[in-house]
């Protein structure tokens, strides 16, 4: 078996072989080319993205003879001995097996020996952070003042582990993770060169699956290859990475989006059979939102890395969003990701998680709630183009139980009817028209004690009396204002109670009709002789929000 992984077949040989590392790599070149290279170097930086290659680059561009401004020929034997790891000038260790005080000292030794056959003895020490503090206490003055024919090359992942005095004795260069898009640059010319075909959304797929690392893509390459064969699909790479399907991930954002609690369950059942890790899963999600977040805004899908169905796919889905909502539900998935790793019991969590985005309601400005606008409007209609057709504001704003025109008009129009025994009396004790005299006095009473819900009766007008049961339409209030109503209707039925002397059970409706010429000259009448704007803003949040002023 004499097969070459990918990573080392296709391991960087020259300065110009190295990608996504370019701030490195032109400032070595133009030091080989003003000969001003330094005793020692620091190379820092995230697996798999070119340190230790570097190194070796460094060391065949210092003793290859026929070396041209930094780049090594790689034909000379020197070249190739480096290469291979076998010149003896070049000597390259790893800080974990070598880590004491006895192996630095042996390497105080070698470095004040000359070279054998290249101008230059080089060490290289792998994971140099392993090392112990007395190795470093060790190495200080050799590091600093090597023998003119002696250089240092130190390479790490942690470079907070390296005492600050080891640092300050080399030229520091850190190195990034390399962009997606260099990977798969870099992997589509690997492929074509090996005579190997994939499409671009499988290449994509690795590449950010490597989180970043050259080597890491490599490695899942040569998997993909030895389970696909020559010809590689999107298909191929989910089943060998363990990558959910695309549909799973907008099933779990329709049902978020329709509240529609059995599409939940049903994904939560895909992912658990899955086996997958919820990491991976968490930090999939992630990456779906992100790219209907991309997809909402114009041209956005030429930013997106995908195919032209799915581009087209998160384009038509993200419009049926509202950008805040996006926003809130990947700071939950993000909050999610970072939480499943501490975690006891990281499924449960997972899906407590997904039931509570079902419970997440549209998002709205306090500006919309100022000005009474309803969320339900917002959600359903997130374009505002499509918000100013004239025909949907009027269905949503329908209520639970819309009144028939038919029967309200009479209720409002007929004069209330004459009392002239117990039988016309619906309770026995009071009628409507008896309530609507008083009504008035009702609302200062609560008006004085609890404004906010005073402010909602104002524009409020009691039109049915069933048995104790008193029904009143609210006009030209929001939506929620009335469910404030109900939702303290316990108080506001004590007031009645104290009022009219008669016990009744309150129920509030929205009304779409305008207000009576009455009621609308008692709304405004506040108004009138009220000329401070700032009185306006806080009796308007008092409302809203159901708040109350202490004194």
């Amino acid at each position: 078996m004499s097969y070459q992984v990918l990573s080392l077949k296709w391991r960087p040989q020259s300065f110009d072989d190295v990608i996504g590392q370019d701030h490195v790599t032109k400032t070595l070149i133009n030091a080989f080319k003003k000969d001003r290279v330094a005793q020692g170097y620091m190379l820092t930086g995230p697996r798999g993205v070119g340190k230790t290659t570097t190194a070796r680059i460094i060391a065949k561009a210092l003793n290859c003879l026929e070396t041209k401004n930094g780049i090594p020929c790689n034909a000379c034997n020197i070249c190739q001995e480096i290469t291979d790891g076998r010149n003896l000038d070049v000597l390259e260790i790893d800080g974990a097996s070598n880590r004491g005080i006895e192996e630095i000292r042996n390497l105080r030794e070698q470095i004040k020996y000359a070279p054998m056959n290249a101008p230059y003895k080089i060490i290289i020490i792998d994971e140099v952070h392993m090392l112990t503090n007395q190795a470093f206490n060790a190495l200080l003055r050799t590091l600093e003042e090597p023998p003119s024919h002696g250089k240092f090359i130190l390479a790490t992942t942690d470079i907070h582990k390296v005492p600050s005095t080891i640092i300050s004795r080399c030229q520091r260069f850190d190195f990034n993770r390399i962009t997606e898009a260099t990977i798969g640059e870099q992997l589509a010319s690997i492929l074509k060169e090996e005579k190997i075909t994939a499409d671009d959304e499988s290449i994509s797929a690795i590449a950010r699956k490597a989180d970043g690392s050259m080597r890491d893509a490599l490695s899942l390459m040569d998997q993909v290859i030895a389970f696909a064969g020559e010809d590689i699909k999107i298909e191929d790479v989910a089943s060998v990475i363990g990558l959910i399907p695309v549909d799973v991930y907008f099933d779990y954002s329709n049902a978020i989006h329709e509240k529609d609690s059995t599409k939940m369950v049903s994904v939560l059942q895909v992912i658990r059979t899955t086996g997958l890790p919820l990491e991976d899963v968490a930090q999939g999600l992630n990456q779906h939102f992100r790219n209907l977040i991309v997809g909402s805004v114009d041209g956005g899908e030429n930013l997106l890395d995908l195919n032209e169905d799915h581009k087209k796919r998160y384009t038509e889905n993200a419009e049926l969003w509202n950008g805040k909502d996006l926003l809130r539900v990947t700071k939950e998935l993000n909050e999610l990701e970072y939480s499943l790793k501490r975690v006891t019991q990281p499924v449960i969590h997972f899906e407590m998680t997904a039931m509570k985005l079902m419970e997440m309601d549209t998002s709205v400005s306090i500006s919309d709630l100022l000005s009474g606008v309803e969320p339900t409007e917002i959600k359903k209609n997130p374009n505002p183009v499509k918000q100013a057709e004239p025909s949907p504001p009027a269905v949503q704003y329908e209520p639970p139980i819309p009144p028939s025109p038919q029967i309200e008009k009479p209720q409002v129009a007929s004069p209330p009817p004459a009392i002239d025994n117990e039988k016309d009396k619906p309770n026995g004790k009071i009628t409507l028209g008896e309530i609507e005299e008083k009504w008035s006095g009702l609302v200062g009473k609560v008006t004085k004690s609890r404004p906010s819900m005073g402010t909602v009766l104002e524009h409020s007008k009691p039109v049915q009396l069933n048995g104790n049961k008193l029904t009143v339409h609210v006009f030209d209030m929001p939506k929620f204002s009335v469910g404030s109503l109900n939702r303290n209707n316990q108080v506001i039925e004590k007031f009645i109670e104290d009022h009219y002397g008669v016990l009744l059970k309150l129920k509030a409706e929205i009304s779409m009709e305008k207000a009576p010429e009455k009621q609308v000259e008692k709304i405004n009448e506040p108004e009138k002789h009220d000329n401070n704007d700032g009185d306006k803003v806080i009796s308007r949040v008092l409302e809203v929000f159901d708040g109350e002023i202490l004194r």
